[in-house]
């Protein structure tokens, strides 16, 4: 339970920081932002719900030990948050994003890295 509020909180600051530092955007570049990102989010969601489906598939199947499938599963999500975290500041920096925003992106993806990783430390089967 403790992960969860952590997870929770620590996203919350997360979103605020990223809500103000979008605000202080030009509109053009908000709008830039939609373009650049909307591609992304559904690969990475469709990515995410074939993790979590090969993970409760093992769970029923018990192809692996649980363990080392819940290892695999946490090590797949990190590595594609850190892959599309470096992906999404790599398109900021080459459509010209003011270093002020981006500066703000990287505490904001940062703190979400943080909290999914104090929530993992945290679950307890």
């Amino acid at each position: 339970m403790i992960g969860v509020i952590l997870l929770l909180g620590i996203n919350l600051i997360s979103r605020l920081v990223n809500e103000k530092a979008t605000g202080k955007l030009e509109q053009d570049k908000k709008a830039a932002l939609v373009d650049l990102f909307s591609k992304n989010r559904i690969y990475t969601f469709g990515i995410i719900i074939g993790i979590i489906v090969l993970l409760v598939l093992n769970q029923k199947l018990k192809f692996i030990d649980f363990w080392i499938a819940y290892s695999i599963y946490i090590v797949s999500v990190l590595c594609l948050i850190i892959v599309s975290n470096y992906s999404s500041y790599k398109k900021l920096k080459e459509n010209d994003f003011p270093e002020e925003y981006i500066k703000s992106y990287l505490i904001s993806t940062s703190l979400r890295f943080i909290g999914i990783v104090i929530f993992f430390a945290f679950i307890k089967f």
